[in-house]
This record gives structure tokens, sequence and C-alpha cells, in this order.
């Protein structure tokens, strides 16, 4: 429970694994059991399209679970 006036920290996305300079799965860290892995259009991964992947799915899992209301 927490105190009043106490802030309750806000969920990140963190990357766990890397295809040289290329995020490929990362996970909230508030929920260690959520992972995400990025997906792409083409069999070659592109960096800026794995990134919006990742985001896009760690957005999504935050307005479902971590939203305020």
């Amino acid at each position: 429970m927490r105190r009043k006036g106490e802030a309750m920290k806000k969920p990140t996305l963190r990357v766990t694994k890397w295809l040289a300079d290329i995020p490929v799965e990362a996970n909230c860290t508030q929920c260690p059991t959520v992972s995400f892995k990025a997906q792409g259009t083409s069999h070659r991964p592109n960096r800026e399209e794995y990134q919006k992947s990742l985001q896009a799915q760690f957005d999504a899992h935050c307005k479902g679970v971590h939203s305020e209301g």
C-alpha cells in the first residue's frame, strides 16, 4: 500500500535482447512475466521498425494494465 504523497513508479520498456544495434525483445519493468517480441514486415530486421513495434506493444500493455481509472 502506498503512503500519501508517494508516487507509484511508472512502468518502462526495457530491451532484453539485441541483434547488433537492433532491439528484438523487451519487457515491462513493472511486470516481470510480460515480454514483447519485435515484429517486422520483411525477413531482414529493421531497427526503426522493430523499435516502433516494441513501443506499440508496450503502449497497448500499459493502456490495458497500468492505466489509472
